[in-house]
């Protein structure tokens, strides 16, 4: 289960580090930007977020833009497409900011990011891959998913979907037509050998797997290993879940891996930060404009055993966050290389038409009050990656981790 962590760590997308806090409401309404009252609605949603001050007209400055538009969508020599010219029109706003954070999303890149960080997907809960020649084969039908229900196995091949032909398409495709709303029905055809098959399964959320663990015996001592490889909304669920399975097994340590994690929800990574800080700890700063708020658990749960965090150049973002975190407020143990840097807070919302926009509107500080931004954070022991030997050896960041939380310094 462990051996794909590595290949995943060299894969990092650098996702952004969001905050999921609904109270803050920008762009209520955003409708395909048309010479109507909606177009002036939606103007007036994104420019009421000013430098504090809320104007609940249209900005005079704005007839320029949409002149522009008007006079593009009557007289350029081609038609126009009205949506794209809007897209266009919103996705310049944001690459205005000079932000790489900030970004302008179409809708098909808002429903695979949505995925992502949701943690969770409509579909039939089955992993496939896809051969040179086209074949497209069950690799894992999760046990608890409907696929598996209703009577698909590993090693099936899927040649139907809905009774179409779908040898010739290409993975995403075929996973395209296979994913829908939920509830709703799809029939599978497949090959099981010689025989063919069908199967009408209904759709259902699926939970996407962020969070692995392991018992790892070591120098006379049992210490849990716990991977995450996101914090999607649901990774903090998971992780507990995670912790409290190798703590019945009466850890006297344990090891936290964020290699590779490329960031995810602050709730989230707060949320996990908090099963392990006393009540008052803090766990981090954030920074808006001229202003600087602290935030600190609040709950009783806390721990006392030793912990390990290890990252690398691919750790970013809320990774740096839970690494800073147990480092200043629980003296936890830091292994591996300078992390990526990225200390921005991005919010995001999502268009009428599917799209979505992801801008940066805070910054976050670790509880002494440093920024990662730009320069990372620097392990405590600071060890160059190395890979195992064997299936019975370790790698050297997790061997330096193994000998610190066992006291073999």
């Amino acid at each position: 289960m462990f051996k794909n962590i590595l290949k995943k760590i060299k894969k990092s997308e650098y996702f952004n580090f969001l905050n999921k806090d609904k109270k803050f409401n920008l762009m209520e309404v955003v409708a395909i930007m048309i010479i109507t009252v909606i177009f002036g609605m939606l103007l007036g949603g994104i420019f009421m977020y000013g430098r504090g001050n809320v104007n609940y007209g249209i900005k005079h400055e704005l007839n320029e833009f949409v002149d522009t538009y008007t006079e593009i969508l009557n007289e350029y020599y081609t038609d126009v497409d009205e949506k794209g010219l809007l897209e266009a029109g919103v996705n310049g706003m944001i690459n205005y900011l000079g932000d790489p954070y900030s970004v302008f999303m179409d809708k098909e890149e808002t429903l695979a990011f949505n995925e992502k960080v949701n943690g969770e997907y409509v579909g039939i809960g089955v992993e496939i891959i896809q051969y040179g020649d086209l074949k497209v084969e069950v690799r894992n039908a999760y046990e608890d998913g409907p696929g598996y229900k209703a009577g698909i196995r590993n090693g099936d091949v899927i040649i139907k979907v809905n009774d179409e032909d779908v040898t010739k398409k290409n993975i995403n495709d075929i996973s395209a037509i296979v994913k829908g709303k939920k509830g709703t029905t799809v029939k599978i055809t497949v090959l099981r050998g010689e025989e063919e098959l069908s199967f009408d399964v209904m759709r259902d959320s699926i939970d996407i797997a962020s969070v692995e663990s392991k018992i790892i015996e070591y120098n006379n001592s049992r210490i849990g290993y716990i991977y995450i490889d996101l914090f999607a909304a649901n990774t903090a669920e998971q992780f507990k879940k995670n912790l409290e399975k190798v703590e019945k097994e009466k850890i006297d340590s344990l090891i936290i891996d964020v290699r590779g994690n490329s960031g995810g929800y602050l709730t989230c990574v707060s949320d996990i930060i908090s099963l392990f800080l006393k009540k008052g700890d803090m766990i981090y700063q954030l920074k808006t404009k001229n202003k600087v708020e602290k935030f600190y658990d609040k709950t009783d749960e806390h721990r006392n055993y030793k912990i390990a965090v290890l990252v690398n150049g691919g750790s970013a973002s809320a990774s740096e966050l839970l690494t800073a975190a147990l480092k200043d407020s629980y003296k936890a143990y830091t292994v591996g290389t300078v992390t990526f840097g990225k200390s921005k807070v991005q919010k995001t919302h999502e268009l009428s038409n599917g799209s979505m926009v992801k801008y940066t509107f805070q910054e976050w500080l670790r509880p002494n009050g440093e920024s990662v931004g730009g320069k990372g954070l620097e392990p405590e022991y600071s060890i160059p990656y190395e890979d195992a030997k064997d299936e019975n050896s370790y790698d050297s960041q997790l061997t330096k981790a193994l000998d610190l939380v066992t006291n073999n310094n």
